[in-house]
């Protein structure tokens, strides 16, 4: 049995806010690969002589080859995948008439998207989330039960709530869905220089821009975009 680790973050996930936007994304690898990439991280910012929490929000320009640094190593290791779920023209999402009048059922549904090519029978799964307010418990129980109904075997898997200044991968993933939000985005009047320079050379890395979705088979950094219907979700 192989045990898979699944670090989890979101961006524009709240039913009010002022994006049109939700993007949920995971980064998805063995136990063993996480701790090499950890490593790697901090020996990245050892490098750079970087400290804080890495958070798409706070990019500094004067960070830039550390960022860089970042995109080549999770751009070029075939053994790390990375999924993001971009929802697209959030506020005509109805709620009332296709999930059950809940926001929260939507997005447990873009969850379940987000993960479900990841798991596979006969492996173990430890999901890691982002510490967003006193709910996790019951964020996390939902979550796994979402996913067990969405799979035909009985799915050996733990999701946990966790601190993200304390977990290079939450960090990481924080970074990537900025990213492709970002990118999404057409709300956005005053681009920044950074957050352009970070899209531009991911997408140069990747061959394909953040914008268009992948094919379903693209497994190293695959983009799911919801279309929904208006008056459809």
């Amino acid at each position: 049995m192989t045990i898979y680790k699944i670090f989890c973050d979101e961006s524009c996930h709240l039913e009010h806010d002022s994006a049109n936007i939700m993007v949920l994304g995971a980064i998805h690898c063995t136990a063993e690969k996480a701790i090499a990439i950890t490593k790697h991280m901090k020996w990245l910012r050892h490098q750079h002589n970087y400290t804080p929490e890495l958070k798409w929000n706070k990019l500094n320009k004067q960070q830039w080859p550390l960022y860089r640094d970042l995109i080549d190593m999770i751009t070029s290791d075939t053994d790390v995948r990375f999924k993001a779920t971009v929802v697209l023209n959030k506020s005509i999402l109805d709620h009332h008439q296709y999930n059950a009048g809940s926001h929260s059922d939507f997005y447990y549904k873009m969850f379940y998207y987000t993960l479900r090519d990841f798991l596979k029978e006969g492996n173990e799964y430890r999901i890691y989330l982002d510490y967003m307010d006193t709910l996790g418990a019951e964020k996390t129980r939902k979550l796994c039960e979402v996913l067990q109904n969405g799979t035909r075997w009985q799915l050996k898997a733990v999701a946990n709530v966790v601190q993200s200044y304390e977990v290079q991968l939450i960090q990481l993933c924080d970074l990537l869905i900025g990213a492709v939000a970002y990118r999404n985005r057409d709300d956005i009047e005053h681009k920044s220089a950074i957050k352009m320079q970070f899209v531009d050379y991911l997408e140069s890395k990747l061959g394909y821009t953040l914008n268009n979705g992948t094919p379903p088979w693209e497994e190293q950094f695959n983009i799911f975009r919801f279309q929904p219907r208006r008056h459809y979700a």
